[in-house]
């Protein structure tokens, strides 16, 4: 890993990004929430390999049917019609899931059926490999579960834990039928063979695992690089980008949804006064913990607590009035005066204070102009005295 990025995991190993790049993931696991996401996103990614899938399964079972049809009918083997319809079976899958990697849906469902499907037809294609072993034809095609084994670790998007414990079962599979259809020579021969799946087994065990730590590992990065992107590294909360961002897509959903959406913009007091008199690392320590504490008045998923600059903090929240903007504010300075933030003994002027000034948006603002008048409004409440929150006036 690069030293910059080594950088990034440090400054930001408090999320869930981060912890799990430096704790690794030596199994090719992650925490349940990481591995659903990244489970979610091999989903989206798999679109082009389920394709390749479907289409090589129909060709190559079309091969092998053609090849039948063509030169195996002449020795009138008495189990050609079975394998004929077992061939048409697979084909059909092969059809069903090219239809089904077309869709975001359908590539969801195929996912959780395609370790069945794969037993399924690797049980098959073990099933025709006997009728072969066992009819002695001077043409035999055999092989097919191997080749199975192999492809079912790079074309499905299935984890490598899933796509080897089908092969595991292919081959458990292959051999309790072997063992039931096959003896003497032919047996023995037939464990011959599955030496030869075995290592296909480990050849295509061997890729998966090396090619599944690369994108878990990239997975994380990307992640981790965009919650930097969007995020203040100290305190943790959203930062400028992403406040400007969310405040836009908020007004514009809450006047689509005709829902009310309140702003508060809040500022330490005295902070600036704070840092030169104690040093920048009280000042930051000072800041990470109101951080905490300023994050948990945005509980719902559509809120947002942002840190914009210095000691000034903002808090989106939709689905709120004027009545519950006040009370939300006054909530948070009743926080600060309940619980006082930590300081060194020697700051003289007590427990720090926080001014908020409030917005609720009408239907003529825009981004900007909430922002004004809720920044209006906390220049009324520094000007009234600091510690207390101010309502702004409807332009």
């Amino acid at each position: 890993m690069f030293a910059q990025e080594s950088q990034v995991v440090e400054e930001f190993l408090h999320t869930p990004y981060g912890q799990q790049l430096r704790q690794g993931f030596r199994w090719l696991r992650f925490s349940s929430s990481l591995e659903r996401e990244f489970r979610a996103q091999l989903n989206e990614q798999s679109r082009l390999s389920q394709f390749l899938a479907g289409l090589l399964l129909t060709l190559v079972v079309g091969g092998y049917l053609y090849i039948e049809q063509v030169f195996i009918v002449a020795y009138q083997p008495v189990w050609l019609t079975e394998v004929t319809l077992i061939r048409l079976a697979l084909i059909g899958i092969g059809g069903m899931v090219l239809l089904m990697s077309g869709s975001r849906r359908g590539r969801r469902i195929a996912t959780k059926l395609y370790p069945l499907l794969l037993v399924v037809i690797g049980g098959l294609a073990s099933h025709v490999d006997l009728h072969y072993e066992a009819s002695r034809l001077p043409l035999v095609l055999r092989y097919e579960a191997g080749l199975l084994i192999v492809s079912s670790f790079f074309f499905l998007g299935i984890t490598f834990w899933t796509a080897l414990c089908c092969g595991l079962l292919i081959m458990l599979v292959d051999g309790v039928m072997a063992q039931w259809r096959l003896e003497g020579p032919l047996l023995a021969e037939h464990w011959i063979a599955t030496g030869y799946y075995l290592v296909l087994l480990f050849i295509g065990a061997t890729g998966r695992f090396v090619h599944e730590f690369s994108q878990r590992e990239q997975f994380l990065m990307r992640k981790l690089l965009g919650w930097v992107a969007e995020h203040d590294a100290l305190t943790g909360l959203a930062n400028r980008r992403h406040y400007d961002s969310s405040l836009r897509v908020r007004l514009s959903q809450a006047r689509r949804d005709r829902m009310p959406m309140a702003l508060l913009l809040a500022d330490l007091d005295d902070f600036k006064v704070y840092n030169d008199t104690l040093g920048h690392p009280a000042g930051d320590e000072l800041l990470r913990v109101f951080g905490v504490r300023f994050a948990e008045f945005a509980r719902r998923p559509l809120d947002v607590a942002a840190r914009t600059g210095g000691e000034e903090f903002a808090l989106l929240l939709y689905d709120t009035d004027e009545a519950g903007a006040e009370v939300i504010a006054g909530n948070i300075l009743k926080s600060l005066r309940e619980n006082a933030l930590p300081h060194p003994s020697e700051w003289p002027r007590g427990p720090l204070t926080l001014s908020i000034g409030v917005a609720v948006a009408n239907e003529r603002d825009t981004a900007e102009t909430l922002y004004k008048r809720a920044d209006t409004a906390l220049y009324r409440a520094k000007a009234g005295g600091k510690n207390r929150f101010v309502l702004s006036w409807l332009p």
